[in-house]
């Protein structure tokens, strides 16, 4: 391009910028408020409608992010501080472990064994495990708060009943100063037999008396317990029970009829043996280790011994049946137990197990034989040790419902007649399985239903058991 066409390039650009400089300069001088000392040619600016609503909307914004801004970091105030809570139940490294009141606090009341809710108390603050349901994190309202809430603060939870009902069922009513209990059970046996009395002719014919006897026993007891615990450690009860026996004897072949029938029925009505015991916490559950009881239990024997029962012949049997006199609500003889027992928390499951030993002590009777006449002499039971262990699920704040199973080995009972030596019973040892199913259901606040079902596993254990009882807590 020559030089006279790049001049007149420049000068068709000036000529075209200068009137949109011009332009630009009155459109300034009607928009800009007039300077003082500088007189007004009668302009006024006016801000547009558009630019007012997009003023107004971006200050709202603005103040609802700052509202959002305070909200979280409020949020993430309250994560901070459970998250040190949550290192300090953990144990780790700067966190103070928590003391044993604090972890007994958590038993039985959350959603797992790590999930901690904290309770306030003015500035202090409980740890404890939350409750079986969503704990509600919104702020209370003002209407419904009491007067003495402070705002902004959770929601105590409140315990599940179900699995408190379960652990003093278990493990004993610790921190209860005084409760009551009423309970009812029934237990069945049925016993068949073939019984031979006569000899063997050529070691192939029988020549006797051949019978079947079938004894049927039902087993209604009365329990009144009576629990005092000065301590949330230690624990003192009374079991005062009432006993009502009813066994259904009958025997085929009465009479040396093969169709003969016979039967007969001995009842009896009194008081069982009472029993003294005591329970000592002597660990209390954390997140890690379970909560563990020592018990000990001493009966005197106050109920109507089994020694010395005559057996009278039923009339119409030729001596085919003969059925005891009466019936023993008792044992006869002094015993004492002691175990242990252990409860852990596996929410939702709740784990229990326990050992009790048995010694019965030995007792001299004026009579411990049942033919006619008194056969003075000594009888000792015989000891046994009793193994148990179940688990437990709390349905919902008011029920729950469990199964465990005990084994209660049994030692041979021994007599010892005057001037003679001990001699074992034949067939005295016992061996008692039991599976119990039960279901716990809260009535109030002060009080539950607790009921079980136990069906018999081995041969010496019943054949079922039904209980009900109900804990009454002041």
């Amino acid at each position: 391009m020559s030089k006279i066409e790049n001049q007149r390039a420049v000068a068709l650009l000036i000529a075209t910028a200068l009137p949109l400089i011009a332009n630009t300069e009155a459109h300034a001088q009607e928009t800009s408020p007039a300077q003082p000392g500088t007189p007004n040619i009668g302009y006024e600016a006016v801000p547009l409608d558009d630019e007012v609503t997009d003023s107004s909307a971006m200050e709202a914004e603005i103040a609802d992010l700052r509202a959002r801004e305070v909200l979280a970091q409020e949020r993430i105030t309250d994560l901070e501080d459970r998250l040190e809570r949550l290192e300090k139940v953990a144990g780790l490294a700067g966190a103070h472990p928590l003391n044993s009141d604090e972890q007994a606090a958590m038993r039985g009341r959350g959603l797992g064994p790590n999930v901690m809710a904290p309770v306030y108390h003015g500035n202090q603050i409980e740890l404890q495990r939350g409750p079986r349901h969503f704990v509600n994190t919104e702020l209370q309202d003002q209407e419904d708060a009491p007067q003495d809430a402070e705002p902004g603060r959770r929601r105590e939870p409140a315990p599940s009943q179900s699995v408190t009902d379960i652990t003093e069922d278990t493990q004993g009513y610790f921190g209860r100063r005084f409760s009551f209990e009423t309970g009812v059970n029934y237990t069945h046996f049925d016993d068949a037999r073939i019984n031979l009395s006569g000899f063997l002719a050529l070691d192939a014919i029988f020549l006797g008396r051949i019978s079947v006897d079938e004894q049927s026993s039902d087993i209604i007891t009365t329990d009144f317990t009576g629990r005092f615990a000065p301590t949330d450690r230690l624990q003192f009860d009374i079991s005062v029970p009432l006993i009502y026996r009813s066994s259904v004897f009958q025997s085929g072949g009465a009479g040396g009829n093969a169709a003969g029938l016979a039967d007969a029925r001995v009842e009896e009505f009194g008081l069982g043996d009472i029993s003294f015991g005591a329970s000592y916490r002597l660990l209390q559950e954390t997140v890690r280790r379970p909560d563990v009881v020592l018990n000990a239990r001493v009966k005197p024997p106050t109920g109507r011994d089994p020694f010395g029962i005559e057996l009278v012949e039923v009339v119409g049997t030729e001596g085919n049946l003969e059925v005891p006199a009466s019936l023993s609500t008792g044992s006869g003889v002094w015993a004492a137990s002691i175990g242990a027992s252990a409860l852990k928390t596996l929410d939702p499951m709740i784990v229990f197990g326990n050992v009790t030993y048995f010694h019965n002590f030995p007792m001299s009777f004026s009579d411990i034989d049942e033919i006619e006449g008194d056969q003075p002499g000594s009888v000792d039971i015989g000891n046994s040790i009793q193994f148990g262990a179940g688990l437990a699920f709390a349905l919902n704040e008011k029920s729950s419902l469990s199964s465990s199973f005990t084994l209660r080995l049994g030692d041979e009972t021994r007599l010892r007649f005057v001037d003679e030596e001990f001699s074992d019973v034949i067939g005295s040892g016992s061996t008692v399985g039991l599976l119990n199913l039960g279901a716990t259901f809260a009535l109030t606040e002060r009080a539950s239903l607790l009921t079980s079902v136990g069906v018999g596993m081995t041969t010496d254990a019943p054949d079922f058991t039904i209980s009900a009882r109900v804990p009454f807590r002041f």
